[in-house]
């Protein structure tokens, strides 16, 4: 078997090579289609890798999960207490997270010297700083010190510092009553117009053990509890929160599909689904314009084969005649057709390549991210290359099968 096969690949190596101009512009078209899907492929995945590293920068590649007072179970309701070790759980257990910090927010009512007012308290950890992009206008964010050393220190909102402080510019070293722990000002945020206008940022090590339980309740059962938590990619956005609920749903007791439990805020769904559609919409197309060039390369390479059988008409009438098979006769057209489209394939994936790396060494614009090439377009194009020389193949390869010999031993 293996010695027929070795005959028939010379055999068709030789056949080639006897009309090698010919076979070499029979590729054109495949190398051709191949390099323009494999370029075109690689601008769109470069524009769709920069749209997703700009939105893990604003953090929409994060899960915000917010924890209920409670939860249900057998028609009875259950508390919901948020456990300090959830999220070096997630992080530990869920491989699409890559970072889960915590945060507590309430409200207090503040007080620097006669002036009271009621706003928003965060108590997060130093971390939370890189994952939220929480950089003060003034001062600084707290530290693992301290946190590690419960130090009273607060970073306070543009609001905040507008009611309190209207007299000086930043703030800095003032003091401020929370709950009844006077916390120094060690950072402050110019006015935004966002929700951290209204806030004051603690470390919630010292929350945990130095703010005054708001009247009524406990402290986490008036208070909310969130974890975020970023995600090594944008794309395992899904995947990460669906293992997140079942992970914290054993951990917690409550029925994963139960979606009031643990509450996932997604600030970016629209986004992201009006994104994937874009960017399916224009894969779909390069694919398609890829695929009817390949197209068009295959009936140059069935036209070649056809014109080959014309030629080889008393070759294969004599073949025949001393014992070969159709199957035989047709195995050999097969394996010539495909060496065209697989040597012209291969050629039009390693010029594809090449242009795109030459591509990425132009000074681009900044608007225009460089190409990047992706497996499964290497994949797709390959696959794409076999099923082209296949179907280029089928109706040559079978007319010849299909020769009667005596006609074919009288042709001139």
């Amino acid at each position: 078997m293996l010695n027929a096969f070795v005959n028939l690949l010379r055999m068709s190596i030789a056949n080639l090579a006897s009309s090698l101009t010919r076979s070499v512009l029979t590729m054109f078209g495949i190398v051709w289609g191949l390099a323009s899907v494999i370029i075109l492929v690689a601008i769109v995945s470069g524009f769709q890798a920069q749209t997703e590293r700009r939105w893990e920068q604003f953090g929409v590649n994060m899960l915000v999960m917010e924890y209920a007072k409670s939860f249900e179970r057998d028609g009875t309701r259950y508390p919901l207490t948020y456990d300090p070790g959830d999220p070096a759980f997630l992080k530990a257990n869920n491989p699409y997270i890559e970072d889960a910090q915590p945060e507590v927010d309430c409200w207090y009512q503040m007080q620097v010297g006669d002036k009271k007012a009621w706003y928003g308290v965060v108590a997060t950890t130093p971390q939370m700083r890189e994952l939220r992009d929480w950089n003060p206008d003034h001062g600084r964010f707290f530290n693992g010190v301290d946190y590690e050393r419960f130090s009273k220190v607060a970073v306070i909102g543009g609001r905040v510092k507008e009611t309190f402080f209207p007299d000086v510019d930043t703030a800095l070293g003032e003091s401020i009553t929370i709950g009844g722990t006077t916390f120094t000002v060690i950072g402050s945020f110019d006015r935004h117009h966002w929700m951290s206008d209204w806030s004051v940022f603690i470390p919630l090590s010292t929350y945990e053990i130095s703010i005054t339980p708001v009247t009524g309740g406990s402290r986490r059962n008036r208070a909310n509890v969130t974890i975020y938590a970023t995600l090594k990619s944008l794309r395992d956005y899904d995947k990460g929160k669906l293992l997140a609920r079942r992970l914290l749903a054993a951990r917690h007791g409550f029925d994963p599909k139960d979606e009031n439990a643990i509450r996932f805020r997604d600030f970016a769904a629209r986004w992201r689904d009006q994104a994937k559609k874009v960017f399916l919409a224009f894969f779909f197309v390069f694919y398609t314009v890829g695929t009817m060039t390949l197209t068009v390369g295959a009936v140059g390479v069935m036209n070649i084969m056809l014109v080959s059988v014309q030629e080889r008409t008393r070759e294969i009438g004599l073949r025949k005649a001393l014992g070969a098979t159709q199957f035989g006769i047709m195995s050999q057209f097969v394996l010539e057709a495909l060496m065209i489209t697989l040597a012209g394939g291969f050629t039009g994936i390693a010029l594809g390549m090449a242009l795109i790396g030459a591509m990425r060494m132009l000074p681009l614009p900044e608007a225009f991210p460089p190409p990047a090439i992706t497996t499964s377009s290497i994949y797709i194009a390959t696959i794409v290359v076999i099923v082209v020389g296949l179907a280029a193949a089928y109706y040559p390869a079978r007319k010849a099968a299909l020769l009667d010999p005596i006609d074919a031993l009288r042709s001139e």
